[in-house]
């Protein structure tokens, strides 16, 4: 029999996991700043991880919602934490489900703000290589400043010079 505690479980498991994946998103910030791959290699398979976690998690959750709405004779397509406060019948369930819904929000919010951050991190650290790599294999220019006589093409905008002496004197 599915109940609401199960859910408020689940609910809780997934609290954690996305608090995991907020500490690991604070983590990589430093790592990128740094410019450590080997360490950023290694968040992303714990981010992996963590991910996986939060699928399985997530389509638990689903299937005991689904059940205990259908042990209610309830069909809905689609039903929000919100609605499952609405249907508890007992005062503490309606506060653990609230609590995890504000809990849940707030590690969502703060994970979708430090990842921003860090996506910018990345963006500028690519910008920098792209950067870096065209300098390198940019082909050689000649200097700016150039002797004429050596230019292959004359410079229309002076005059021409013959020398400090004139031959013709």
């Amino acid at each position: 029999m599915s109940d609401l505690h199960t859910i408020v479980e689940i609910l809780e498991q997934l609290i954690v996991e996305h608090e995991k994946m907020l500490k690991l998103a604070g983590h990589k910030k430093d790592v990128l700043i740094k410019g450590n791959i080997d360490e950023l290699s290694r968040i992303l398979q714990f981010e992996s991880r963590c991910i996986n976690a939060i699928q399985s998690l997530e389509l638990e959750r689903e299937k005991h919602v689904s059940l205990y709405l259908m042990q209610r004779g309830i069909r809905k397509e689609t039903c929000y934490l919100g609605d499952l406060i609405e249907m508890a019948e007992k005062p503490e369930l309606k506060q653990s489900l609230s609590a995890c819904q504000q809990k849940l929000s707030n590690s969502i919010s703060e994970l979708k703000l430090v990842n921003e951050l860090n996506q910018k991190l990345i963006e500028q650290s690519l910008a920098f290589l792209n950067f870096t790599i065209e300098e390198l294999t940019a082909p050689f220019e000649e200097p700016t400043y150039q002797n004429e006589q050596k230019a292959s093409r004359p410079n229309p905008y002076m005059k021409p010079s013959h020398g400090f002496f004139d031959s013709k004197a």
